[in-house]
Parts: structure tokens; sequence; C-alpha cells
């Protein structure tokens, strides 16, 4: 994915609808070269994050990612420590993984499984 002849990289800015507990969302992802994950925009309104990515396989990887989240004030609420498994195809991905999701005191709220599947914008 990082340059490997007939790969596709998984660098750049992902659309993604993802679906938790029957709910679903839409976030913006963005990969980097050198191994960096962030989430840009959403799932819920003000939520960002980072954390890393890393090739499994030819076509697989997994991803890590800390996302913050704050209240309808911008006070910080909890966070959500993300962790997925993906299977590139092309300019799609499909993801899937655990969620463990935290209050403002670190408290571990819920373990949620969450599936995405997003397209390069």
């Amino acid at each position: 994915m990082d340059g490997i002849p007939g790969t596709t990289t998984l660098a750049g800015t992902w659309s993604e609808h993802l679906t938790v507990e029957g709910q679903s969302y839409t976030s913006t992802l963005r990969f980097t070269e050198n191994g960096r994950a962030m989430i840009l925009a959403g799932p819920r309104p003000g939520s960002v994050g980072a954390g890393y990515w890393n090739r499994t396989g030819p076509d697989t990887f997994s991803f890590r990612i800390v996302e913050l989240e704050f209240d309808e004030n911008g006070l910080f609420s909890g966070w959500v420590d993300i962790e997925q498994a993906g299977i590139l195809s092309g300019d799609t991905f499909a993801c899937s993984g655990i969620s463990h999701v935290h209050d403002a005191n670190d408290r571990l709220m819920a373990s949620v499984r969450a599936e995405g599947r997003s397209t390069r914008i």
C-alpha cells in the first residue's frame, strides 16, 4: 500500500459510512504514507482523532485511532479507542473492529463493534 508495485495506496482522504450498533454515521478519514491515521470530521459533530495504520498484507491493513468527543458547548466529554482491520480494493475499503468508549474521567462505558465502508475522496 505504500509504494509497492501492483498495490493501491491507502494514503489519502476517505468518506466513511460507519455502522455502530445499528446506527449509521458518516465521517472523513485521512491516512498518510508514513502511517498516520486521522478522523478529520465526525462521526459525531465536533469529534476528531489521530493514530496510526499499518499494512498487514498486500490488500489488508489495520488502524488504531483515539477519537476525542465534545459536548454541544465544546467541552471534552470523552474519548473512543478505535481498532479496525480493513481490506482495500482500489478506491474503496471495508473495515471492522471494536471501539472502546470512555467518559471524560477515562472510565470504560462500552465496547461496541463498528463496521465501515469508505470511498476515496
